[in-house]
This record gives C-alpha cells, sequence and structure tokens, in this order.
C-alpha cells in the first residue's frame, strides 16, 4: 500500500488536480495522524489481516440485530441457572469442607453408614450417582452433547 505523501505526490503529478491536503482541507497535525494511521495499517493490510477485522465487525453487528427480546431473556435464564447452580456447589463445598475439618480422623465406615439415615445425605448420594451414571454413559459412548441422548 502506498503511503500518503506518496498519494499526494501522484495528485500534484496530474495538472490541475488538488493535493489530499488540500481537497479534503485538513490541519498538519490530522494529516499527521493519518500519516500514522496509514503506517500502522499497512502490516494489516500486507497479511490480509484488516479484511479479517472487518469480518469480526461484521460478525458481531449480526449478533446485534439478531438479539432479540426473547433471545436476550434466553442468555439472562442461562446464566441465572448457571450462577445457581455455581453457588449451590461452592455453598455445598464449604458448609462439607467445614464440617470435615472439624473431624480428627475420618470416619470410620460405620459412621458412613449411619450418616446415610440423613435424607439429605441420601439425597446428595443419590444425585452424586446420578451424575456418575450420566457421565459413564456419556464416556461409554462418546457422547458429547447432552440433547442426543
Amino acid at each position: 500500500m502506498s503511503s500518503l505523501p506518496e498519494q499526494e505526490s501522484l495528485s500534484k503529478n496530474k495538472p490541475g488536480a488538488p493535493s489530499i491536503s488540500e481537497s479534503l482541507e485538513l490541519s498538519e497535525a490530522a494529516l499527521e495522524g493519518l500519516r500514522s494511521l496509514v503506517v500502522k495499517l499497512e502490516p494489516l493490510l500486507a497479511g490480509d489481516r484488516l479484511s479479517r477485522l472487518v469480518d469480526l465487525m461484521s460478525v458481531a453487528t449480526d449478533i446485534v440485530d439478531m438479539s432479540d427480546s426473547y433471545m436476550v431473556e434466553k442468555l439472562a435464564n442461562v446464566f441465572e441457572e448457571g450462577s445457581s447452580a455455581a453457588w449451590l456447589a461452592g455453598n455445598a463445598a464449604r458448609v462439607a469442607s467445614a464440617q470435615v475439618s472439624k473431624l480428627s480422623e475420618p470416619p470410620s465406615l460405620v459412621r458412613l453408614l449411619r450418616m446415610t439415615s440423613d435424607p439429605d445425605v441420601r439425597r446428595g448420594l443419590a444425585f452424586a450417582l446420578e451424575f456418575s451414571g450420566a457421565l459413564g454413559k456419556q464416556l461409554n459412548h462418546g457422547v458429547t452433547n447432552h440433547l442426543e441422548d
């Protein structure tokens, strides 16, 4: 790509043609800014990266155009459910960690069996076993999308 001073000299070669600075009525500071911009754009143009940036901006504007209230509401619900799940898991981990840190030694098998008399423990164990089963099923069958099984 030719630089701005070269373009000015090209326009001066044509009789009666105004220079770029005259036709755009730019101040010297503005011309210096344009020269600096052209110098920075040259590597992007040489490596065809500028067109990629333009394509990326086009995709971003398409996403903004497609974003209607229904899509925004769905994304907000996904975020809310995800943050709720993260809070729930983090809170359960903190409570369990606090209770385990109070133990002087690991509980015996009999103590572990006694813990299963608590309905919350059984509910948690059922969740862990169901989760393990679903994870094992996906690992066994190569399922990576939960909607496919």
